[in-house]
């Protein structure tokens, strides 16, 4: 009895010592054809469309955002703060971040022009 326990008790500890099983394979689940197809015509990967979606982007919106410079998670920051792109590249091509940009703005101030 003594040593089933310990065997027991050994697969426990080795059971949950091991690696958790990967991520499932992101898939273009959840678009029509007509969408999967827009963002292949864009060459984006599947990971890079479904993420880019998920930020509430189009794949025109993605690619003009992409083209600018912002990656994905700075994108999303600008556009949250309700920045369209064109506002976005003037801010911070006037040197501000984000947040730089969104205390100016609400005090009425706007980017200078280089």
């Amino acid at each position: 009895m003594k040593k089933m326990s310990l065997a027991l008790l050994l697969l426990l500890i080795v059971g949950c010592a091991s690696e958790p099983p990967p991520p499932p394979p992101v898939t273009w689940k959840g678009m029509s054809e007509r969408e999967i197809n827009a963002w292949k015509d864009i060459e984006f990967t599947v990971e890079q469309a479904q993420a880019w979606k998920g930020g509430g982007f189009t794949p025109e919106q993605s690619t003009k955002w992409s083209e600018a410079g912002f990656k994905l998670d700075e994108a999303s920051g600008w556009k949250n703060q309700l920045f369209n792109l064109e506002e976005a590249k003037s801010w911070k091509g006037s040197g501000f971040d984000l947040n730089e940009a969104v205390k100016a703005r609400e005090q009425g101030l706007s980017p200078v022009e280089n």
